[in-house]
């Protein structure tokens, strides 16, 4: 029979199978493929060669643009986005690339809140922050963003993701995928939230 330890370690592995599929953002993609962590260098797989090709090919172009209009904010949110989405399309197809990508997509999104505030950009910005492995920039803007507004699903979902993954803190991790569930209780992340919340409480039970 497996040691309560050897159950704890199982339970903890499915969770972050879940986590690596949970992150939601405002970029293309729409969630984020994986969990951040070190990555082994690699390059583009056939499969997902084309979206990659595309996205730095955005991002090019996007950054041509900025250097022209470097004043233009719109422009420097767009950029963000595009360095978010090809840091969730390298995750896969360059491994070695994404966390790059997601420090210049913090970089654009600070620059926005320079000049203006706004809650999603706050958000995209902790999670890229957390992507590439600037916790504690991560953990004060998802601060940030719930003090102004509480319930927050995007935020709460996310700093839910980044407190179990990072923090191991189960218990709020749990507090604030319910407190989104309870907000949207039909939405279309409800079932990643139940599914996030029955493991963490298992974790949490076994330990």
């Amino acid at each position: 029979m497996p040691s309560n330890q050897n159950n704890q370690k199982t339970k903890a592995v499915v969770i972050t199978i879940l986590l690596a599929m949970s992150l939601v953002g405002a970029g293309t993609y729409g969630y984020f493929s994986g969990t951040p962590s070190s990555s082994p260098s690699s390059t583009p797989s056939s499969s997902g060669n084309n979206d990659y090709n595309s996205l730095k090919n955005r991002v090019n172009a996007l950054t041509q643009q900025v250097r022209s209009n470097p004043n233009e904010i719109s422009l420097q949110q767009d950029l963000g986005n595009a360095y978010y989405d090809l840091g969730t399309a390298a995750r896969t197809a360059a491994p070695n690339e994404a966390k790059e990508d997601f420090i210049q997509a913090t970089k654009y999104y600070q620059n926005v809140l320079n000049t203006k505030q706004d809650i999603n950009v706050l958000t995209d910005m902790a999670t890229a922050a957390f992507y590439s492995g600037q916790n504690d920039l991560a953990e004060k803007s998802y601060k940030e963003a719930l003090t102004e507004r509480p319930d927050f699903t995007q935020a709460l979902f996310n700093y839910g993701v980044f407190l179990s993954e990072i923090k191991k803190d189960y218990a709020t991790a749990i507090q604030m995928w319910q407190t989104a569930l309870n907000k949207d209780p039909n939405g279309p992340n409800a079932d990643q939230l139940k599914q996030l919340i029955a493991k963490a409480n298992e974790v949490k039970a076994s330990k």
